[in-house]
């Protein structure tokens, strides 16, 4: 079987100690026709010494002194890529030697153009396999818009599926979701249910530094059109968004869980909902809800 050149492409910033392994384990793919660009946004720990020692003709290190943010250097490797394919890597995570390989055929059997396959999420001691539920093809937007199957790392895709969307640049978090989202609803996607990919969420991940609640309101707003389409979709977003604020904000927690059972009609969304309209009643007046932080 001929093997097209794939691309693959590795944000970093201060990830010196990590990097190295990360590296190896693309470098050391049973598919053997890749490149790898290593896109440095600015890292200020010295990681450019880190190529004085690697001479394997096929990695690429691209540096510049402003740093971006990883959707920038994701789009500034794609755009000096080579291959007629791309993948994505994290450079604190790392791939089984045989992942481009059993993508690649799956895509190429498939007719798709874009595969995703599953991964190991590791944090704090703890492991679990994501995504977490099946993934059915012919409601791939639906899906996709419900929960986030599709991280970044995992992603191989045929570089027109890159050229159309690319990475949105202008939001700090669930870019890998907001990507699927928009390949969901111009692409064909298949998926590789296994794991392929260990990934460690560690403190210095945009997952751990990142407040949730105002970036996952975001994206719903950004595709709000798509979720009104989708009202099962919808009410899993509500449903979602309710929880990142129960603890701190029962009042909006209730406007998210209310939305999410006048479209779900369960009983779980009807006792948020209830519950949290009762603590609203309560609770401290001084303290600062979301809505006055985003204000």
């Amino acid at each position: 079987m001929e093997q097209k050149m794939i691309s693959v492409i590795i944000p970093t910033y201060n990830r010196k100690e990590k990097l190295p392994k990360c590296i190896e384990s693309v470098l050391s793919q049973s598919y053997k026709n890749i490149e790898v660009l290593v896109v440095d946004d600015a890292s200020t720990d010295g990681t450019e010494k880190l190529f004085e020692d690697f001479e394997d003709s096929r990695l690429r290190y691209l540096r510049y002194e402003t740093n971006q943010g990883a959707c920038y250097a994701r789009n500034y490797g794609a755009r000096r890529a080579k291959g007629e394919l791309l993948a994505y890597q994290d450079s604190d995570d790392v791939w089984h030697a045989d992942k481009l390989e059993r993508q690649y055929e799956l895509l190429l059997s498939d007719g798709a153009d874009m595969c995703f396959c599953g991964m190991n999420r590791i944090s704090e001691g703890s492991r679990f396999y994501y995504p977490v539920h099946p993934f059915h093809p012919e409601h791939a937007l639906e899906e996709f818009l419900a929960e986030n199957r599709a991280s970044t790392q995992t992603m191989l895709m045929h570089k027109k599926v890159w050229e159309q969307l690319k990475f949105d640049e202008n939001i700090r978090r669930y870019q890998d979701w907001d990507f699927g989202i928009r390949a969901a609803r111009s692409f064909s996607l298949c998926y590789l249910p296994e794991a392929l990919v260990e990934s460690e969420v560690g403190a210095d991940s945009i997952s751990s530094r990142v407040k949730s609640y105002p970036h996952l309101l975001h994206l719903h707003n950004k595709h709000e059109e798509l979720y009104m389409q989708y009202p099962k979709s919808e009410a899993v977003m509500n449903r979602r968004l309710g929880k990142r604020v129960h603890q701190t904000d029962p009042a909006l927690a209730a406007v998210h869980f209310k939305k999410s059972f006048g479209l779900s009609r369960s009983f779980y969304d009807l006792g948020y909902w209830m519950a949290d309209s009762l603590r609203a009643m309560f609770w401290n007046k001084g303290r600062v809800s979301e809505r006055e932080k985003e204000a």
